[in-house]
């Protein structure tokens, strides 16, 4: 049975084909960039991207089958899981700290600001020196960093050399979906390819379904179609029902913000609760999102329902200011970026849906 990795370096997602034929022209001219900035939505297949193209720069000559959606939601679920890989695939990615980590640390060396998860300064400076070795089993280096956005700023200058004057045959490939994050220098210094989630047709063909249910997904957990999958796949779909239900009964306030909240972060006892939490707190800031969308429309005039399936929770909303659901959605967004941080989520989630009820007291 192929590993998680295997799968997503030997298969690749149909709708970036066409994009990996133009690397592939290039690295066959030998014109291909050492350093790349590879964004896209959350799920789009930066990573599937990345590591196809690895195997072609280890010399792999198989052309990439087509990934089918099973497949795809099975490797990236247990892409981290421990395994061999290629020995000149170097892939950094945030590691959660564990206390006995703290308890072995040299407390002479100052902490690094922002360490827990994300990329540290002392992983780039491993990868670094690897660079500078002769390559294991094939005449490439491949460098993938997943998400970029976390490198931290130590980390992040560390890098910049590397960049700027890589070793030879020594490629760096940084994954983002949020590249206004990065440093202008670490921008700068890189080819930036941006990836695009294809269309609801090519998704619905994809995935074999209605093209409504994946409208239904995509409200849910938002364009990304690995995330879509997941959704269709997992009936995630009557999971944000009762979550919306709920915003519904919130804003009447007819159920309690605190119950809702722990209800909603019960997941961070299991091993997957950072991802469940992510999960709730994209559509939360969707929904609010999705919101201001159908308010400013008003505004400005319009008669149409923006998002035809968020007219409840928008006429739930009616009587809140407008300042209040843009400051709710910035709360969202500073929770998702602080996850894993040591911030209390279910304390903060229950301040947020607090400030979201309407008619308080008037159940």
């Amino acid at each position: 049975m192929s590993s998680a990795v295997e799968t997503l370096s030997r298969r690749l997602l149909p709708w970036l084909e066409p994009t990996f034929r133009k690397l592939e022209d290039a690295r066959a001219a030998g014109r291909l960039s050492h350093a790349w900035l590879i964004s896209g939505p959350a799920g789009v297949g930066k990573l599937n991207l990345a590591f196809v193209l690895a195997q072609r720069l280890f010399g792999g000559h198989l052309e990439p089958g087509a990934l089918d959606a099973e497949a795809a939601v099975a490797a990236m679920a247990g892409r981290y899981e421990p395994l061999d890989r290629h020995p000149d695939l170097h892939w950094l990615y945030p590691r959660e700290r564990k206390p006995e980590d703290d308890d072995a640390a040299d407390e002479t060396k100052p902490k690094e600001k922002g360490a827990k998860g994300a990329i540290g300064v002392e992983q780039v400076r491993d990868v670094i020196h690897a660079l500078t070795l002769t390559a294991h089993q094939s005449s490439a280096k491949v460098v993938v960093i997943e998400p970029a956005e976390l490198l931290t700023r130590e980390a992040a200058n560390a890098l910049l050399k590397t960049l700027e004057e890589p070793t030879t045959n020594s490629y760096v490939l940084l994954l983002s979906q949020q590249p206004g994050r990065l440093a202008p220098t670490v921008r700068s210094r890189c080819q930036h390819l941006k990836l695009h989630a294809p269309s609801v047709a090519a998704m619905a063909s994809w995935l074999d379904v209605a093209p409504a249910a994946v409208v239904d997904a995509q409200r849910a957990v938002g364009t990304g179609p690995l995330h879509v999958a997941t959704a269709v796949r997992q009936g995630l779909v009557s999971k944000f029902r009762k979550l919306e239900a709920d915003l519904i009964e919130i804003s009447e306030d007819k159920t309690d913000a605190q119950a809702v909240a722990l209800s909603w972060t019960r997941a961070e006892t299991r091993t997957d609760a950072k991802s469940e939490t992510e999960l709730v707190l994209g559509w939360l800031q969707r929904r609010i999102h999705e919101a201001l969308r159908a308010r400013l429309a008003e505004t400005a005039g319009s008669t149409e329902v923006t998002v035809p399936g968020a007219a409840t929770l928008h006429n739930a909303w009616r009587a809140l200011p407008e300042r209040a659901l843009f400051d709710e959605y910035d709360r969202a967004e500073k929770l998702l970026n602080n996850l894993g941080s040591g911030l209390n989520v279910e304390l903060a989630l229950a301040a947020m849906l607090s400030a979201l009820v309407v008619n308080r007291g008037r159940s």
